[in-house]
């Protein structure tokens, strides 16, 4: 008997529901999947009590679980593959109607874009058929218009024309208007119709177009004073379409209360404005323009705004007939005014007449932005047709009218060069003013001839430098001073002779009103040539007639002085006046000059060379006058030092007094040295300083060597020496330059070989400063001691100066016998460093 197989493990019905496929779509978790295979076994287990683990239940579970989960695989692995089957046919069938359809839209295509094409040829076929109906229409419009226009011609030709009449008075103001175009189109075939037989009606027609143009006239002015705007609309649209209206729209101007009112300035009434003496008065404040000009202008931004509107109003061609009031306004009653206005303030000064052509420039420009603030009421446009009319208006924009008007208005006065001459004269009047009593001083008080001799100088160099460039009134200005006897009665003092800083500043500033006001009136393009122009007057004022004066007036008292009284040291003063002056014609340069000249590269090239050539004329006027106060300085020390008496550092027995600080000539040198240090420090700063007391110090440093070598000294005479030594030397600190501090070291080291012992001096000479000064060098000093024979220093020198050097120049102690030389040269050169200007 075979052996029985095993029945397969069955699953319950919960467990087949969960091995569907039901169960795999969506969201799958195989935690919760095993989870749900197991809980059937886990709870059995649980209601038997059982603690032991028994695998066996689990492994036919998941054994039968995967048996089924294989068959559920296949099922659908057989399930997909006839799904992609039926998918690849579909995707076949759907890919051969696609191709069909796109070869049907081809087709549709090309017939559509034939059927334009057709399209195309019938609208142009339809273009050209309605230009040539619009052709023969206009043509039929002519030949019509033509005929009627033969019926009124031959009408006129027989005496009359009731045609016309009768349009007039029956079909009211539109006939008119119609009779205005007729006898417009008449009045051009009567010019051209000039045949004997046709006199008649060319008489008539003339007789009509005067009655109706007089009767349209008469209408318009009648409607004007009742202020009718209705009815000066039609006549002024009737009068446009008869002769372009120009004659209504000049009685509508010529009559208007404005121009009536303006129609003349008062030339013999006060003007209501400005304080003349600010006006003419350089250094004072810019004064407000005239009230009269205030009051005009606001009448015309009052009028103008009216009128715009009632010219919008009343005439077809507002813009047009706006324009020619405009026009009228600027031409008579503004341009009427300004001229009084400028009238006046020349006879007052050139100065007042720009100031006031500069105010009445800035109301204007205004006024003008004010008034085109009308444009958007009038709607101006370019080539505007009027409504309603066959006559085309061309009409300019408002805002440039008001330009055009603008520049009309100031051309008389700004034309070419004339703004700039009388800019250039009123700087020229102004400084001559300005610069009398400087110019009369000198004149006066320093000698007419030189000071002619100086401007004739200065005069030559302006015309060589600027004979392209300055206009002939600014020369000949200069060349008055070349007769200056209107200088020769003028009442001068001490301190006009002076250069002034406040001057100065208020010329630079009458000098920057001038430049800022040809900013407003010059164009763009012109504004460098000017103002290098203006800038070039300045320097030649400032720099050639008032610092090159005052610098060649201080040489020359330099050069008169007497070198037996003390020097005048104010021309160092003059130099620091200058160094102000140079650093604020910079200032002004930089800030108000050179921005403007940048523009044009040429301009702003010789502006600033200009600038520059200044600059070092001025340093070097300066340099010279420093110079030859230093020769002055030096002279008067070397005559405090000629004062010496030989007696001095060898007094005799009663004439011994050691109680004195130092010797006549020392205290009188100390006591100048110390005021001219104190006004060098008042009048230099920094490295000029140095500079300037380094040059004195240096020279008299060696005018002191050699005025020692002059004198016989006594052992008492050593002390007054030394003390004198010590007051120059205490004297020199006080500038606390290190190089002069070790030149009067040394000189005081010197001092000493006067005092000691003949015994004592191989010593001294051999120590500090001296042991660096060659023997030959001191030999002089040593000469003047009045022991030199009887102690026998000759004999001591002749012996060190052999144990120094041999003769033959070699071995160590030629060496040292250079050293000291090459250290003596050190102390007696010096190179004085010229002085700086403030840039």
């Amino acid at each position: 008997m075979a052996p029985r197989l095993p029945r397969p493990f069955e699953l319950n019905p919960d467990l087949k529901a969960a091995l569907r496929v039901e169960s795999f779509q969506g969201t799958f978790s195989s935690k919760a999947f095993i989870e749900k295979l197991s809980n059937g076994i886990i709870q059995t287990r649980i209601k038997e009590n059982s603690n032991t683990f028994d695998p066996k239940p689990f492994i036919r579970t998941f054994e039968s679980s995967l048996e089924e989960l294989e068959k559920l695989a296949s099922k659908m692995q057989k399930h997909t593959i006839e799904l992609e089957r039926e998918t690849q046919k579909e995707e076949l069938a759907f890919k051969k109607q696609v191709k069909e359809l796109g070869s049907g839209f081809g087709d549709v295509q090309s017939t559509l874009e034939s059927l334009d094409s057709r399209i195309s040829e019938v609208g142009s076929t339809a273009i050209r058929i309605g230009e040539k109906l619009e052709t023969a229409d206009k043509q039929r419009a002519r030949a019509v218009l033509s005929k009627k226009l033969m019926e009124y011609f031959m009408q006129f030709n027989d005496g009359g024309c009731p045609t016309l009449d009768s349009l007039m008075t029956q079909q009211g103001l539109e006939g008119q208007i119609e009779a205005a175009r007729i006898l417009r189109q008449l009045a051009v075939i009567s010019k051209e119709v000039d045949l004997p037989e046709t006199q008649v009606a060319r008489d008539g027609i003339e007789k009509f177009r005067e009655q109706f143009e007089t009767d349209m006239l008469s209408s318009f002015d009648k409607a004007y004073r009742q202020a009718d705007p209705k009815v000066m609309a039609h006549c002024a649209k009737a009068l446009l379409e008869f002769n372009g209206g120009h004659s209504c729209v000049q009685i509508y101007v010529n009559q208007h209360d404005f121009f009536m009112l303006h129609s003349k300035v008062n030339e013999s009434a006060p003007l209501e404005g400005p304080n003349h003496e600010d006006l003419t008065n350089p250094v004072a404040a810019i004064p407000p323009i005239d009230a009269g000009l205030i009051k005009l202008y606001d009448d015309i931004r009052t009028t103008v705004d009216q009128e715009a509107e009632i010219i919008s109003m009343v005439f077809p061609n507002p813009a047009a007939v706006f324009q020619v009031f405009i026009q009228r306004v600027f031409e008579q009653s503004i341009q009427q005014f300004i001229e009084t206005l400028l009238e006046r303030s020349q006879a007052k000064s050139t100065l007042a007449y720009l100031r006031t052509l500069s105010s009445i420039h800035d109301h204007t420009i205004h006024l003008v932005v004010d008034l085109k603030m009308c444009e958007d009421t009038l709607k101006v446009g370019i080539n505007a047709n009027v409504k309603g009319s066959n006559i085309s208006v061309t009409t300019q924009p408002l805002s440039q009218t008001l330009d055009r008007c603008l520049d009309d208005l100031f051309v008389p006065f700004l034309e070419g060069d004339r703004y700039l001459e009388k800019e250039l004269q009123s700087l020229c009047e102004i400084y001559d003013s300005m610069l009398a009593k400087f110019t009369a001083y000198q004149l006066q008080r320093r000698g007419g001839n030189k000071f002619r001799a100086i401007i004739t100088r200065t005069f030559n160099q302006i015309i060589d430098s600027n004979k392209t460039t300055l206009p002939p009134v600014v020369l000949e200005n200069f060349a008055t001073v070349k007769n200056p006897e209107k200088y020769q009665d003028m009442k001068v003092a001490d301190d006009d002779g002076a250069l002034s800083v406040e001057l100065v500043v208020k010329l630079l500033k009458i000098h920057s009103e001038s430049v800022l006001r040809s900013l407003g009136l010059l164009p763009v393009s012109g504004r460098p040539k000017h103002t290098a122009v203006l800038f070039q007057l300045l320097t030649d004022y400032i720099g050639m007639r008032y610092i090159d004066a005052a610098l060649d007036s201080a040489m020359e008292d330099l050069s008169a002085l007497d070198p037996k009284f003390p020097p005048d040291l104010r021309p160092m003063k003059r130099v620091k006046l200058v160094n102000g002056i140079i650093h604020l014609i910079q200032m002004h340069f930089q800030t108000t000059i050179l921005p403007l000249t940048v523009p044009s590269p040429q301009v702003y090239r010789d502006t600033v060379i200009q600038k520059n050539k200044l600059m070092a004329n001025v340093e070097a006027k300066a340099n010279a006058t420093i110079q030859k106060e230093i020769d002055v300085i030096l002279a008067w020390l070397e005559t405090c030092l000629g004062r010496q008496r030989k007696s001095d550092f060898k007094p005799k027995d009663d004439e011994i007094d050691l109680t004195g600080l130092a010797t006549k000539p020392c205290i009188d040198c100390c006591e100048f040295l110390r005021r001219m240090y104190e006004t060098t420090k008042k009048c230099f700063d920094g490295k000029n300083i140095e500079m300037f007391c380094n040059e004195v110090g240096v020279t008299f440093h060696g005018m002191l060597l050699e005025h020692f070598k002059k004198f016989q000294i006594s052992p008492v005479g050593g002390v007054l020496l030394t003390k004198d030594i010590a007051k120059y030397q205490e004297s020199v600190k006080a500038w606390n330059i290190p190089s002069l501090n070790e030149r009067f070291e040394m000189l005081r080291q010197l001092g000493n070989v006067f005092l000691v012992k003949p015994e004592i001096l191989p010593s001294v000479l051999n120590e500090g400063y001296l042991a660096k000064v060659d023997f030959k060098s001191l030999y002089p000093y040593l000469q003047m001691r009045v022991d030199f024979k009887t102690s026998k220093i000759d004999k001591l020198f002749e012996k060190l100066n052999l144990t120094i050097g041999n003769g033959n120049g070699n071995g160590p102690a030629s060496s040292g016998a250079s050293s000291r030389m090459a250290q003596l040269e050190d102390l007696t050169g010096a190179k004085f460093l010229s002085y700086s200007l403030h840039r």
